[in-house]
């Protein structure tokens, strides 16, 4: 029993030690696999399954799907760059494979593919196609492919450590018995594994692409409606009309559905704001090549992108603007309207301060403002943090309001750094500092 205990918190010290926050989402990964590594090993993959398709005649040649699916993908590309920089270095790619699969991904580092038979069968307007495409885009924004493989190495990491503990532990018995528990363990450590790891964070994953998916399809001048109608039709062609997740690595599509609904109105306001800037669109840079590519990245019939320096120089992106995926409390940080209201926060601060300070040295605006709304803390630094963070995505009105709330709980007793026991102000004199920012 000592030894499966011990292996239990080798296992649980592995996760704890392999968990980082995601600068786009803000929310805690599993995170033993890098990003980088994710792309390579996508890359090697991609191109695999393209040369495997490509011998059997299986990549379209249709030159009216390659085009649609490739104006629709850059524009969806074209906006995910703002939210996350370093994807513009990747060598995004579109294929579409023929199969009656009602299927499309997007692995890290952009490699993507839609398949014949979600066009043939849902018949998906361009805003529904935009809908498909822009979820699966948000998988490799949010690094989804690196959290999976993670969280696969660390299931299996956990059956290993199980079945040796238990194998050491059983001395009595005979053969036969100690295989059974041997089988056993592994079956219920498998299990665990699928029901309260695996499962739970690929249907998180899947929840989080389709939240980010919808503002990334508005902000490429796509309507917010078309995602209920693509899951209307999608229920229809698979006949699943139950609301249970549970056991399932995606929400169910009625949930889907009222999820979609209850974004409706935020997601409309950024549609109506950017829908008119397509009327006559011409990209002014094509991120997403495809096989027989019409922008001219290839006059031969090569299916993969190789991983060199591209033939054009994209447009720059300052990455101290990146942009945030919507959420009602972001939305009023913008505003100026945001209001901290944890008062016994003070441990969790201090656990997060030395973040705060390098995120501030980094000039990561959205990453200093996204983990200050985390902690929550009614603070002067908190807020003193806020404005800084405001001041540099140039939000000068709502920067004014933070700093005067800094100011002013400077002046208490029990919400300022310089009378908090375990909270430094790490040389920041929090009222002279926003004065300074005020004038």
């Amino acid at each position: 029993m000592n030894k499966i205990l011990l292996m239990f918190f080798v296992v649980l010290s592995a996760t704890l030690s392999g968990c980082a926050t995601n600068s786009m989402t803000g929310r805690s990964q599993l995170m033993i696999v890098s990003e980088s590594a994710a792309i390579n090993k996508s890359s090697s993959l991609y191109e695999s399954m393209i040369d495997a398709y490509d011998k059997k005649n299986k990549v379209s040649t249709d030159a009216v799907v390659n085009e649609r699916v490739q104006k629709i993908t850059n524009r969806l590309v074209d906006r995910a760059v703002l939210y996350k920089p370093d994807s513009q270095k990747w060598k995004w790619q579109v294929n579409v494979i023929e199969s009656d699969e009602v299927n499309a991904f997007c692995m890290a580092g952009g490699k993507m593919a839609v398949y014949t038979g979600l066009l043939d069968k849902l018949q998906p307007t361009d805003d529904e196609l935009a809908q498909v495409m822009g979820h699966e885009i948000s998988h490799a924004l949010a690094n989804h492919t690196a959290e999976k493989m993670s969280v696969d190495i660390l299931t299996k990491v956990a059956v290993a450590a199980v079945t040796v503990a238990v194998v050491a532990s059983d001395q009595s018995g005979n053969q036969n018995q100690r295989q059974q528990n041997m089988n056993t363990t592994q079956d219920l450590a498998i299990l665990a594994g699928a029901a309260f790891v695996t499962l739970p964070n690929s249907r998180g994953a899947e929840t989080e692409a389709d939240k980010l998916g919808i503002e990334l399809a508005a902000q490429a001048g796509y309507d917010p409606q078309s995602a209920i109608t693509l899951w209307e039709k999608m229920m229809a062609e698979t006949g699943n009309k139950s609301k249970g997740d549970f056991m399932s690595t995606h929400p169910s599509p009625p949930n889907r559905i009222e999820a979609f609904r209850a974004l409706q109105e935020p997601m409309q306001k950024i549609y109506k704001e950017r829908a008119p800037l397509y009327a006559d669109y011409k990209p002014a840079y094509q991120y997403v090549r495809t096989a027989k590519d019409s922008a001219g990245f290839s006059s031969s019939n090569v299916r993969v992108i190789d991983e060199g320096a591209p033939l054009v120089e994209a447009p720059a992106i300052d990455s101290t603007q990146a942009m945030a995926f919507y959420s009602p409390s972001y939305e009023s940080f913008k505003q100026g309207t945001l209001e901290l209201s944890c008062k016994n926060c003070s441990l969790k601060f201090y656990l997060n301060q030395s973040d705060f300070k390098k995120l501030q040295e980094k000039r990561d605006w959205r990453g200093l403002a996204q983990n200050i709304i985390k902690v929550g803390y009614e603070f002067d630094l908190s807020y003193y943090y806020l404005g800084v963070a405001a001041k540099g995505l140039g939000l000068v009105e709502p920067a004014k309001v933070y700093f005067r709330k800094a100011k002013e709980l400077s002046g208490t007793l029990d919400s300022t750094c310089s009378n908090a026991k375990m909270i430094k102000c790490n040389g920041i004199d929090v009222s002279a500092a926003a004065d300074e920012a005020l004038n």
